[in-house]
């Protein structure tokens, strides 16, 4: 099941709000630890004044925030090794 991973940016009075999917909720959202804890939700907000700090955050981040799905990962190393051959 592929894992939707969004982030959302608005300019607001004072700054910026960063809205992104934080995948750590997601896993736990799914792990049979969370049954009984109750669900959160995995889209979290981010406040910055300055738009360089947003920049820097979301540099530091987009990996984690944007994962590579398993599935094209996956079909991308199998394409590759059949291109390579």
């Amino acid at each position: 099941m592929r894992q939707m991973c969004t982030i959302r940016i608005e300019r607001v009075q004072n700054g910026y709000v960063m809205e992104i999917t934080d995948p750590d909720i997601v896993k736990a959202n799914k792990g049979k630890e969370s049954y009984g804890k109750g669900w959160r939700d995995p889209d979290v907000k981010y406040t910055f004044e300055e738009s360089d700090d947003l920049v820097e955050f979301l540099r530091k981040n987009i990996d984690k925030a944007l994962p590579m799905d398993e599935y094209d990962s996956s079909f991308d190393a199998a394409v590759k090794e059949i291109t390579d051959d």
